[in-house]
């Protein structure tokens, strides 16, 4: 849905008071940790059931919910990279990592260039690839996220001979994704061997639900921006899903309040439904559920107007179009 331009240039600092914005900002390390433990029991609920149980339909029960389990950490490692996980920049740190290593995302790269993107959202400077989807081919490889899997162990591994993408600028950065390239090769190490020595435990409880996990990932993910507008203005650049489903809110760590999230990107994540009871009316683009979106984005492949979205389009100079960015040697840098 969008609305007019309404508010466009509304200051996002006059929306709530300093007393209202340092409620909202309040971390909470045992609320994550609460949360955190509910997740874990789902994904051991359904691991277990597959693995006593030992039926196909069992199996394939344990997969998707075990994958819908799995997406959620990427949400969590988005979480610790803002650093509004954890009362800790140690316990985010951590956090981040272990979420993102086992979701095989080196967690330190994931922050620089997540942060990149706050700063440089819908302009030639935002890492997040932009473009039209135009076909149903580019559609299905865009939902597996090959794209953007590859392109992060490419720049994970790079990062060993000291070469990096644009946005990595920092001696800080680089170390700190050196030191998590090790720690993600570690547990590809292990897992290898676990899958070498249990096959078919492995894909029951982890090289399945993963894979289904990077598809439920991109399936939420994607909305975020897609359809909104090429500028720098937050109200207008981002959008926001209000799904009526709670346990997927619930799962995803508030991740549907995405434009709420990037005017207040230092809101923990579950105080984010009070952000939108405020800005949601000043908001250019929103959604009311996942299904409709991707039905929107599928019903304009099939129907030929996104060939004509594509003809207007214009890319911004310089603006990446995949996650296969240019790596270059790092040269001196200032932390």
């Amino acid at each position: 849905m969008t609305l007019p331009q309404e508010n466009a240039h509304l200051d996002r600092n006059d929306v709530f008071s300093s007393a209202e914005l340092r409620e909202l900002t309040r971390r909470s390390s045992g609320l994550a940790l609460r949360r955190s433990s509910v997740h874990a029991l789902l994904y051991a609920v359904a691991v277990t059931g597959a693995l006593v149980i030992d039926t196909w339909w069992a199996v394939g029960l344990s997969w998707v919910l075990g994958g819908f389990v799995i997406a959620s950490l990427h949400n969590l490692l988005h979480c610790a990279s803002h650093g509004t996980f954890m009362n800790t920049h140690r316990g985010n740190r951590i956090a981040g990592q272990i979420a993102g290593t086992f979701l095989l995302i080196n967690s330190a790269l994931y922050r620089v260039f997540h942060m990149h993107h706050h700063r440089n959202t819908h302009t030639a400077e935002d890492p997040e690839p932009d473009g039209v989807i135009t076909t149903l081919w580019q559609y299905i490889v865009a939902m597996i996220n090959v794209d953007y899997f590859i392109g992060f162990l490419r720049m994970s591994v790079a990062s060993l001979s000291h070469r990096y993408p644009y946005f990595v600028t920092t001696d800080r950065a680089r170390s700190a994704i050196r030191r998590d390239t090790w720690i993600l090769f570690l547990w590809i190490a292990c897992a290898t061997v676990l899958t070498i020595l249990w096959p078919m435990v492995m894909l029951t409880v982890y090289i399945a639900p993963t894979c289904i996990a990077w598809v439920v990932n991109n399936f939420s993910i994607m909305p975020e921006h897609y359809y909104a507008e090429r500028t720098d203005n937050p109200w207008r650049n981002t959008n926001s899903v209000y799904t009526e489903s709670k346990w997927f809110g619930f799962l995803n760590w508030n991740t549907n309040y995405h434009a709420e999230h990037h005017l207040y990107p230092g809101i923990p994540a579950w105080n984010l439904h009070e952000v939108s009871k405020r800005v949601r009316r000043h908001l250019a683009f929103t959604e009311t559920s996942y299904i409709r979106f991707h039905a929107r984005l599928l019903g304009d492949v099939i129907s030929g107007r996104a060939k004509e979205q594509e003809q207007a389009f214009v890319l911004q100079e310089g603006r990446a179009t995949s996650f296969i960015y240019p790596l270059e040697k790092a040269g001196p840098a200032a932390d």
